[in-house]
């Protein structure tokens, strides 16, 4: 897992890739099945140094999804908050959930 925290921009391909599967790559995908995917992604988070990174560039996504309603699964965007939630705290993903709550 070194490997991939020799590239700087290694956060921001994860935040893309979430931001992608989110959009449109859970389409007909059972909720299980998502949660499942969702872990594996959150896996990859715990491995990053470039964690920052990875949750500026993930609010930003965040938010433009929310602004052009461009969200495919409401219960997907809270799963992946809540994953994050236990991995970051509370007080990281706050402004992410008062987004969300606030659309």
């Amino acid at each position: 897992m070194s490997f991939m925290n020799e590239c700087t921009h290694t956060p921001s391909y994860i935040a893309h890739f979430v931001d992608i599967e989110l959009k449109r790559g859970f389409k007909g995908v059972l909720e299980q099945d998502i949660d499942s995917r969702l872990s594996a992604i959150v896996r990859l988070f715990c491995c990053l140094h470039g964690r920052d990174i990875f949750l500026q560039q993930y609010t930003k996504l965040l938010s433009t999804r929310l602004l052009n309603k461009t969200l495919l699964s409401q219960e997907a965007e809270e799963m992946m908050l809540q994953k994050l939630k236990v991995e970051c705290g509370v007080n990281a993903v706050s402004k992410m959930s008062k987004m969300f709550s606030d659309m």
